[in-house]
Parts: C-alpha cells; sequence; structure tokens
C-alpha cells in the first residue's frame, strides 16, 4: 500500500494540473474572443467604408469632357458629383445613368473608367458621386448616411438631365448594390446594373469572417437580398466565379429574390473581384439595355 499510493497521487496531482490548465486555456480563449468581437465591433466603420480620400485619383483630367457638382445630402452632409455628358449627336436618343461605385473607390477613379464606358457603350449621359467620407466629401459613412447621399444624388441626376427617377439606369458596384437596390426600391428606376455586389453586408462580412458571429454583432445591414424583393425593373447582374470578396453565391442569392420578368445573371468564369470586365460583359449588357429601355 505504501508504494502504490504515491503513484496514485501522482496520478490524481496531474489529472488535477491538466484540468486546472485547460480551465485557464479555454477561460482565456473565451475572454480573447469576447474582446476581438468588441474591438471589431467598434472598428465595424472602418472595416466596412475603407473609403478613397482626395487626392488619390485623376482629379484634373483633360480627356473627357466632365463638369464637378457640389450637393448636400438630406442632413446637411457636403458631396461632390461628376456630370459626364454624352457625347451623341443632340438628334440622338440618350440615355442617363447613375453610379453608385464600390469601396476604395471616389470619382475621380471611377469617372475615367466606368463613366466613360457606360457613356461610350450604351451612348448614355453618366453621373458619379462620392458618399459621405470618400473622395473630397466629409462626414462619417454608415448605412443610413450612404443611402440619403445616394437619394440626394439620384434627385441632382433627375434635375441636370431634366428626367425623372424612373428614366435613370442605376448601377451598382460592389458596395454600391446596396444603395443602387435602395434607390430602386424607394425612388425607382428603369434598370438595375448590379456589379460583383451581395445579398447582405453581414452576408459579405460572414465571408470573409466565417469564426465570428457578424449576422449578429454588425449595425450595417445593406439587406439588399430582402430589399430586391420589391424592385420589379429590369435587372443586369453579373459575377466573377472566384471572387474572394463577395461570393458568387451571394449574387445568385441577391439575383434570385428579384421579382423582375426580364433578369440576367452572367457569371464570368475565373473573375476575381478586381479583375477587369471582358467584352463580352459589355456586349450582353448592351444587348440586354437594347431589349428592356429601347
Amino acid at each position: 500500500m505504501t508504494e502504490i499510493e504515491p503513484e496514485h497521487d501522482n496520478k490524481r496531482n496531474r489529472r488535477h494540473w491538466i484540468t486546472r490548465w485547460l480551465t485557464r486555456f479555454v477561460v482565456f480563449t473565451a475572454m480573447a474572443y469576447v474582446v476581438f468581437l468588441i474591438t471589431l465591433s467598434f472598428s465595424e466603420t472602418a472595416l466596412v467604408y475603407p473609403g478613397s480620400d482626395y487626392p488619390k485619383g485623376n482629379w484634373d483630367p483633360d480627356w473627357f469632357e466632365y463638369e464637378e457638382i457640389e450637393f448636400q445630402s438630406a442632413d446637411g452632409t457636403d458631396l461632390v458629383g461628376w456630370f459626364i455628358p454624352t457625347d451623341q449627336e443632340p438628334a440622338e436618343p440618350t440615355r442617363t445613368i447613375l453610379i453608385c461605385h464600390g469601396n476604395a473607390e471616389n470619382v475621380a477613379e471611377v469617372s475615367g473608367y466606368w463613366g466613360t464606358q457606360f457613356r461610350d457603350r450604351l451612348r448614355a449621359q453618366v453621373f458619379a458621386f462620392d458618399y459621405r467620407g470618400y473622395g473630397k466629401c466629409k462626414g462619417t459613412p454608415n448605412e443610413e448616411g450612404l443611402f440619403q447621399d445616394s437619394v440626394a444624388a439620384l434627385n441632382v441626376l433627375c434635375e441636370k438631365a431634366n428626367c425623372q427617377p424612373e428614366d435613370v439606369i442605376i448601377v451598382g458596384h460592389s458596395l454600391g448594390g446596396g444603395p443602387a437596390v435602395h434607390l430602386a426600391k424607394t425612388e425607382g428606376c428603369k434598370m438595375l446594373v448590379l456589379q460583383r455586389t451581395y445579398s447582405s453586408l453581414p452576408d459579405a462580412a460572414a465571408a470573409s469572417y466565417p469564426m465570428f458571429p457578424v449576422h449578429w454583432i454588425m449595425k450595417n445591414r445593406m439587406n439588399s437580398a430582402d430589399s430586391i424583393r420589391d424592385c420589379v425593373q429590369p435587372l443586369f447582374q453579373s459575377h466573377g466565379s472566384e471572387d474572394a470578396l463577395i461570393p458568387v453565391e451571394l449574387g445568385h442569392k441577391l439575383h434570385e429574390n428579384s421579382p423582375a420578368e426580364s433578369k440576367e445573371f452572367f457569371e464570368v468564369e475565373g473573375m476575381g473581384h478586381w479583375d477587369p470586365l471582358p467584352e463580352e460583359y459589355w456586349q450582353r449588357l448592351s444587348s440586354f439595355v437594347d431589349d428592356v429601355c429601347g
């Protein structure tokens, strides 16, 4: 008995030590996880809206015509947009396009590519604008603020082009898909063009941070998959099959919820989130617009 008891005590002490160590490890890990969630919550604005501050981009281009327009959002936030007139002959029909751009972009970057592409490919006059906190615009971006900014931009474009929201083709790229769908639902439009966008911001965040309960903690929602249920306007949507930032499945989820009778989903095989759109995209978009808008 005297030889067995010490061995038994040693095993019991070892089990006790292991249990205590595991308990401390679990408690420490749980505390670290909670602290990170709190940090993630406070950092949400910076993570969701990284912006693209002035003077990034070419703010004095000389190779296309544009007019810089200053205007205000509903809450008084000062905003900036660029109006790009059509280069069509006066007698030819002109389409009107509003661009809701994506993250890490501003009007100086967007207008020279997206603006002129839509002008030339769709024979249109184009208005691109910056949200609060982007480009030259002051303020801090948030969901309600971006929605207000988008409505203000649509109103400016309609006044400039002497048209109604129902005459405007609204383009939403990446982050801009949320404001674009919101505009179609609340203000109306002629048709929606959505590029590499999401079903909701929490859905997109969950793809990048699957280990965190982002659907519970995110304040910025932009639930386009829900809002688009009220949008009967024609929809042309595109997405890359290899999009690692906003997986193509989220694009399909959004598209499936659209009640539009005229809609098309163009999936580009092998394309990532930042890859250029192929020529086939512009051909199919032009054909779709011709068919549904005349």
